[in-house]
């Protein structure tokens, strides 16, 4: 909790114009004392996950272990883009520092900001303290700090509790970072436990698949809610119990069967093979979808064919034009969507666009209603996706497979009228 050396008259001198100009907010005795160490260690292994790595920054000094809380939170702010703000003092002055460089001071947590208690506060009456919000809930927060007598800590204190900060101050604030890319993250509420993929959580239904547990990282449900909901297109997973490699093309897993279609191998990131096998299914499922993004433009690697996604499954696109000109795609491999919907690594795409699926042939103006893989001519427009009239002319055609993730429809002809003629019948 030490920042610069302060002199125990500078010390008190400034506690006396806390106290004077109303600053020094005391806690009532009955108050209880509910805060909870999530992490405290003699050295800087709580607050490392940030990248800090108990360095002096702005010229603040650091204790043997590398701690002190001015320098952390002055890493922290410089890597939010704060310009250098030396010289704020004790942690226990920064509050009237900050104020009187123009930055907003209140009573309102926001991640980002800056927790700060002042001199003779409940929970560092001595010199002060400040910390950084990692985390702000309805009914709590949670803050990372560093102290100059040598630890380091991860806390999540309670409205209502006594050592609630004294000020939180708004130098930038920011949304909530999560731990690097491969942390597990378990939710406080309810005990449910993810694996970051990039900033993404994807569900870990067992520890199994990681060979026993591993270490987590508290996150609350509000904290969770704000990170991407979809791992980033592009990325390649691994199953762990399978050892299957897909890459995410639309928001879902789409397998790999040969490194080859992509130039030899790529990194990738182990998650649950259940996460992607049940993608799209639950909530905590969600992360992932079951089937790429109608719309999505995928390309065959072996093959450079193009295709676009219409009701599950991949559309040929025999022209651009047909689209306005080129768009972005994401490369697949030829092989699974060649062999889409035949098993359950294949399962992500569907052959044929589901029933029910209505398409815009373009660049015409008819619409089709899909009945078993066939377009069928409808007047309905309603949700329709747009693909290549080609496509829908050449349903069937065997001549190459492209074709076929539409069917052909059978033409049926009326049969000739046949009259029976007999003899004339009487009438009387």
């Amino acid at each position: 909790m030490r920042p610069h050396v302060h002199s125990t008259v500078a010390r008190l001198t400034a506690l006396a114009l806390a106290v004077s100009a109303g600053l020094v907010t005391l806690a009532p005795s009955a108050q209880a004392e509910t805060l909870v160490r999530e992490c405290k260690a003699a050295n800087i292994s709580c607050i490392s996950f940030s990248g800090y790595n108990g360095k002096s920054v702005w010229g603040y000094p650091v204790g043997a272990s590398g701690n002190n809380c001015v320098n952390y939170v002055a890493y922290r702010l410089s890597r939010n883009g704060v310009p250098t703000l030396s010289g704020l003092g004790s942690g226990g002055s920064w509050a009237t520092s900050a104020r009187a460089r123009g930055y907003r001071v209140d009573a309102t947590a926001k991640v980002g900001s800056i927790a700060q208690w002042n001199y003779g506060s409940s929970y560092a009456p001595s010199q002060g303290h400040v910390g950084y919000v990692e985390e702000v809930t309805s009914s709590y927060i949670v803050v990372s700090d560093s102290a100059w007598s040598g630890y380091s800590s991860r806390m999540r204190i309670p409205k209502g509790d006594r050592n609630w900060p004294s000020n939180f101050i708004h130098f930038k604030d920011q949304s909530y970072i999560p731990p690097p890319s491969g942390s597990f993250l378990k939710v406080r509420e309810t005990s449910e436990v993810y694996r970051l993929v990039g900033r993404t959580p994807v569900f870990v239904s067992t520890w199994t698949a990681f060979g026993g547990t591993q270490p987590t990282q508290l996150v609350s449900s509000t904290s969770l809610a704000t990170l991407p909901q979809r791992v980033a297109d592009g990325t390649f997973i691994k199953g762990a119990q399978r050892a299957e490699v897909y890459r995410v093309a639309g928001g879902a897993p789409v397998f790999v069967s040969t490194w080859t279609a992509f130039g030899g191998a790529k990194p990738t990131m182990t998650v649950d093979q259940v996460a992607i096998d049940q993608a799209g299914t639950s909530a905590r499922y969600n992360r992932l979808l079951a089937k790429p993004a109608d719309g999505t433009f995928l390309r065959g690697a072996q093959r450079g064919e193009i295709y676009r996604m219409a009701g599950g499954a991949p559309v040929y696109v025999s022209t651009w034009t047909a689209f306005g000109g080129a768009k972005p795609t994401m490369t697949v491999d030829q092989v699974a969507i060649d062999k889409a919907g035949s098993a359950t690594r294949y399962n992500h795409l569907s052959f044929r666009p589901l029933d029910g699926t209505i398409l815009a042939a373009s660049p015409s103006t008819k619409y089709y209603l899909v009945k078993a893989g066939i377009p069928v001519t409808t007047a309905t427009s309603a949700g329709a996706k747009t693909v290549d009239q080609v496509a829908i002319q050449r349903a069937g055609d065997t001549s190459a497979l492209k074709w076929t993730h539409l069917a052909k429809g059978v033409t049926l002809r009326a049969a000739p009228l046949k009259v029976k003629v007999g003899p004339p019948r009487s009438v009387g």
